[in-house]
């Protein structure tokens, strides 16, 4: 059984992925995804460090290698989670 946090990288995931899978693979190519690999809470104020990875697709170049999409679909999933935080994103790619 997961743990609590990694049910929410996977409820976070199946957002981005499922209900913006159009757009992921629009940007990033064929195969592509947005998995959550890590969030960190702030103690003294209310926001989230979350770190992305793009997994890349089948075709990789240097057009995919954007992040501007991620970081916007990130901060448009966080508000049905977590509304109140601000959200800082970190995001890597992955092959």
């Amino acid at each position: 059984m997961l743990d609590k946090k990694r049910r929410l990288y996977r409820l976070i995931e199946s957002y981005i992925n499922d209900y913006q899978g159009k757009s992921v693979q629009e940007m990033y190519g064929k195969g592509s995804r947005i998995k959550i690999h890590n969030l960190n809470f702030s103690v003294t104020q209310q926001s989230i460090l979350m770190e992305a990875v793009i997994v890349l697709g089948d075709l990789i170049t240097e057009e995919h290698m954007d992040r501007a999409l991620a970081d916007i679909l990130i901060q448009d999933a966080m508000v049905y989670f977590f509304p109140e935080c601000s959200v800082k994103t970190y995001v890597r790619f992955d092959v």
